[in-house]
């Protein structure tokens, strides 16, 4: 059964341009005007697409690589990312299996243009590069992804800019001409139909036109998640802890060798989850286009995306109780691997039982509404002589809501660790039905082909999970909730004036300033729970049952945390305790069979307000001042470009200068304002502002030498920078206190009640400067006919400077104000550069020289090879490349175009990369890596008639999986799961 998420919430913006695209689509019809096919906006067929994009890159400015609309519409690609993977040296992330963001030769430090100028994105409003989730890709006309910087071209990627442009509507022919399409999409896992429409419709005058495009779709997706439920929280606890200051490290033998020398590498929770994604998708553009004078053309565009997303979980997680006990495991078949800066030798096991004392049925919801509109107005003047201008304005806002809701049903009675309700008049077990006191077996093994985690079969008689009796909602809490919006003002002017003088061909210059301010406030719930040992109330985020009332000795003794002890409700799961329709069954974990459990609906948890109300009314919005920020970036630009050239050599020689002007409004954070909730959730008492400025000059070269008509050898060089993610430089430092205790107390002559500082993180660091590089290209091309290519590229990015995490000491207040010590500060600071070098090849042809039905098929091959070293190093000493960067990746297409129709099969291969550096206790850098990856697509259509056709698409076909593993490749610790997706769709066009 489908459910609708909640209706768009419609600016005046989005009806005025969905009146505009219904009002041009009801005047072509009354019209009745049956003009050429809208596919005059795009080139048709495969193969005429192709001569196309190799058109545009043989003669393009820098190293090029172009996609037209007819590859977006008919490659088997939801996404635009999913289409730019295509092109070598691209590699895509994922977001339940759809491509989200893009790298270019290995980093993410892209910047996307929208008809070559900066826009904003509701989906990445503090970066430079969009979700590309947020764009229909029938928005696009065509896309160039420029690998060499060019001085005329706005700079911001240090790796690549992507172009993406629309399409105009002084191309369309002459009258009326439209286009539409309806599809519908099924996933392998999640069996939903999801609806796409899509109508584009357009006049070309004789000194006017207009086109406007309205689409429209919905999304289920399935994936899953299994194995580690966070990446970096593990730890290498070890045996014989007396002698080492440990107060959660086991005590006895761990892997049964009867020593008490070892050490075992965990993660603090697993489990198998389930994992949907539900999203309703509005995307809209009106172009304008009149000829004021046979020397002067205006143009205005609006382009406008409105999303609303849900990204629902539901699974079985065993934990160890979140720190309280890492001696959770026992491992079957360890591994050594080595021996610790500590003494102890390090072993990995693949198969373990965890010996939990939590397990929950964990229900999660994270919501986001998304809205951004881009107008641009143009002026251009092209006169009888050299000199031609154009003056442009864009001006832009965004905004993006972000909720998150958690709901955590016990199956445990939370005995094991010592969790206990306290009413006054006494500890009982927070949930008295569930299994305990002692730890729950679960055995967790990644040696299959998915890892699964399998419980108890039999547990007091009954199947383990299938009592609802068994679990009561234990802990609840709502946090990352943000709201954020941006605003974009950009006037630019353009000039170019025409030599004719030896070799010097063109000179173009221009001026440009823009401003971009962005707002971030991040909040979580807070509701009001009653002090049965004290007066009034205290405001609580993480609303557990057991809060604040621990037995942190096993001796039986409830002790008292800061003072307080509180009681969450009592909520079982069983029909009469909540409301109806919020427990739900559930087997589905994909191609992972655990069983059936209850769970809380995640629907009911997408209006964190309404759900945590229902449990405990008062909730209240607690402001986290270190995540809050407002930031104004103002730019001022210059560039010069000269373009030379004769018979032998095609060149550009220039500069861009930018000068950058930062205001940074921080919060400086104060004292907690809750209980039993991270310190960030605290008081904002005062505003820490930080201007500043930095330049950069970045000269440029591209120099095309013509060896033959049809081979061309391409060199390149320039610099580089990439604008910051604003949030790296808005957060704030939230500095982390905690109860002195007894022993320091005593130790340091304080209250044992004192909020001492034990730790620090600095979300934000406003002295951070951007990413810079320098860029070297050679390119040997062979245009060996029209619609073939065999290309050789060599690359080699030099980072003089980038972002990477680090920890630092501060001195650090306690909560009394007095600096007694300094704490460790984890933040991000600028590193000492690195490198990334390695070779493209591409091959592509068109086989129309093979006789009849031969000459249909053609061909696409492209591999990239990309070395890379940030400066760190891992576990073992070994140098680690960038983050996300696979050192191969590589497509192959074939396809087949003849008698109307159209088929197409395309893998796309990435090698393995790292994931990301996780630090685990007593362990230094490891990297968390991600397994190679194969993906193949499909599609197929056939032509009806001129006017319509029908056709199919299939992504994911073999239904492909990343396994994520912890340095070692024997030593997997997560895995996720992507269905297969298929499309069935008809298109017309008049």
């Amino acid at each position: 059964m489908k459910h609708n998420l909640s209706p768009f919430k419609r600016s005046r913006v989005s009806f005025a341009v969905m009146a505009a695209v219904l009002s041009v689509g009801a005047y072509a019809e009354d019209a009745g005007v049956q003009a050429e096919q809208v596919e005059v906006i795009e080139v048709r067929g495969i193969r005429a697409s192709t001569e196309r994009s190799l058109n545009t890159k043989r003669f393009a400015d820098g190293v090029v690589d172009s996609i037209t609309a007819e590859d977006i519409g008919k490659l088997p690609d939801i996404t635009i990312a999913d289409s730019l993977q295509r092109v070598p040296g691209i590699q895509i992330r994922r977001s339940a299996g759809e491509g989200s963001t893009i790298n270019v030769r290995g980093m993410p430090q892209v910047t996307t243009l929208l008809n070559g100028e900066q826009f904003l994105s509701a989906g990445s409003i503090t970066k430079v590069q969009p979700d590309f989730t947020d764009i229909p890709s029938s928005l696009v006309g065509s896309m160039n992804v420029m690998k060499s910087p060019t001085a005329d071209t706005l700079a911001g990627g240090i790796s690549g800019t992507v172009d993406l442009l629309t399409r105009k509507p002084f191309d369309l022919e002459e009258g009326f001409s439209g286009a539409a399409l309806a599809e519908a999409s099924t996933g392998s896992y999640s069996e939903e139909t999801d609806p796409k429409f899509m109508v584009s419709a357009g006049y070309n005058g004789d000194r006017f036109a207009v086109l406007a495009t309205l689409s429209y779709d919905e999304a289920n997706l399935a994936n899953y998640r299994y194995g580690s439920t966070d990446d970096g929280w593990a730890y290498a606890p070890f045996e014989n802890h007396e002698e080492v200051s440990c107060w959660f490290c086991p005590k006895q033998d761990m892997n049964g060798d009867g020593d008490s020398d070892d050490a075992e590498f965990t993660y603090v929770s697993y489990g198998i989850m389930n994992r949907f994604t539900e999203r309703e998708r509005l995307g809209a553009t009106v172009s304008f286009q009149a000829q004021l004078s046979d020397n002067w053309t205006f143009s205005s565009d609006v382009f406008y995306t409105d999303m609303d997303d849900a990204d629902r979980h539901k699974g079985i997680t065993a934990d160890n109780a979140w720190g309280g006990h890492w001696h959770w495991q026992d491992q079957h078949d360890p591994i050594n691997r080595g021996v610790l800066d500590n003494g102890h030798n390090l072993y990995t096991a693949q198969d373990i039982t965890l010996n939990s004392p939590r397990v929950v049925s964990h229900s999660e919801s994270h919501t986001n509404q998304r809205e951004s509109t881009n107008f641009n107005f143009e002026l251009e003047f092209k006169g009888d002589g050299n000199f031609s201008g154009k003056a442009r304005f864009i001006t832009a806002d965004a905004e993006r809501s972000h909720t998150e809701n958690v709901a955590q049903g016990y199956l445990t009675n939370g005995l094991a660790h010592g969790l206990r309700r306290n009413d006054g008049s006494g500890p009982i077990a927070v949930n008295p039905g569930g299994y305990g006191p002692n730890p729950i077996p679960m055995r967790l093994n990644f040696k299959g082909k998915h890892p699964s985690l399998t419980g108890p079969s039999e547990l007091q008689g009954e199947v383990f999970g299938s009592n609802i009796n068994r679990y009561a909602i234990v802990s609840t809490y709502s946090e990352n909730n943000y709201d954020e919006e941006a605003s974009l003002d950009v006037l630019r002017l353009d000039g170019e004036y025409q030599f004719d003088y030896k070799h010097l061909e063109k000179m173009s210059f221009g001026v440009r300033v823009g401003q971009r301010d962005v707002t971030r406030d991040q909040f979580v719930l807070l509701a009001p729970f009653s002090n049965p040992v004290g007066e009034g109330s205290v405001n609580v985020m993480w609303k557990d049952q057991g809060l604040a009332a621990f037995d942190t000795n096993g001796d039986g003794e409830v002790s008292v945390v800061d003072g307080d002890i509180t009681m969450g409700a009592n909520t079982p799961f069983n029909f009469t305790s909540l409301p109806a329709g919020w427990v739900e069954k559930n087997s589905d974990f994909g191609p992972v069979n655990l069983g059936e459990y209850y769970f809380v609906d995640p629907r009911q948890l997408d209006d964190p307000f309404a759900f945590q109300n229902a449990l405990y009314p008062g909730n209240i919005r607690g402001g986290v001042p270190g995540s809050s920020y407002k930031i104004e970036e103002q730019t001022q630009s210059v560039y010069w470009r000269a373009d030379l050239s004769n018979d032998f050599y095609r060149a550009n020689v220039g500069f861009q200068y930018i000068e950058t002007d930062l205001d940074i409004v921080q919060n400086e954070v104060g004292d907690s304002i809750c209980t039993n909730c991270p310190g960030e959730v605290a008081k904002d008492v005062g505003d820490i502002v930080t201007a500043r400025s930095y330049s950069d000059f970045l000269p440029s070269v591209n120099v095309a030498f013509n060896l033959r008509d049809d081979v061309i050898l391409r060199t390149s060089w320039g610099k580089t920078m990439t604008r910051l993610d604003l949030k790296a430089l808005g957060g704030g430092l939230t500095i982390s206190r905690a109860r002195a205790g007894d022993e320091l107390a005593a130790s340091e002559g304080i209250s044992p009640d004192l909020l001492i500082a034990t730790n620090a993180t600095m979300q934000g660091n406003p002295d951070l400067e951007p990413w810079r590089a320098e860029n070297t290209d050679v390119t040997l091309e062979w245009y060996f006919s029209p619609s073939a290519l065999v290309s050789v590229a060599l690359f080699n990015i030099d980072l003089e400077s980038f972002i990477e995490s680090a920890q630092w000491q501060i001195a650090a207040e306690d909560g009394d104000g007095v600096v007694r010590r300094n704490v460790t500060v984890n933040g991000q600071i600028n590193g000492q550069g690195g490198t990334m070098e390695g070779a493209e090849f591409s091959y592509q042809q068109a086989f129309d020289f093979l006789p009849g039905f031969w000459s249909g098929f053609g061909a696409a091959f492209n591999y990239t090879y990309s070395e890379s070293e940030s400066g760190k190093e891992g576990f073992g000493g070994e140098p680690l490349p960038l983050e996300d960067n696979s050192k191969e990746s590589g497509n192959a297409v074939l396809w087949y175009e003849q008698y109307g129709f159209q088929f197409r099969l395309a893998a796309n291969y990435r090698s393995k990369r790292l994931h990301t550096v996780s630090t685990p206790g007593g362990m230094g850098n490891i990297g968390v890596w991600t397994e190679p990856t194969t993906y193949i697509d499909m599609s197929a259509s056939y032509d009806i008639n001129d006017n319509l056709t029908v056709y199919m698409s299939g992504s994911n076909l073999t239904e492909e999986y990343e396994s994520q593993y912890a340095q070692w490749e024997d030593n997997r610790m997560a895995q996720n799961i992507y269905e297969r997706r298929f499309t069935l769709g008809v298109r017309g066009r008049w």
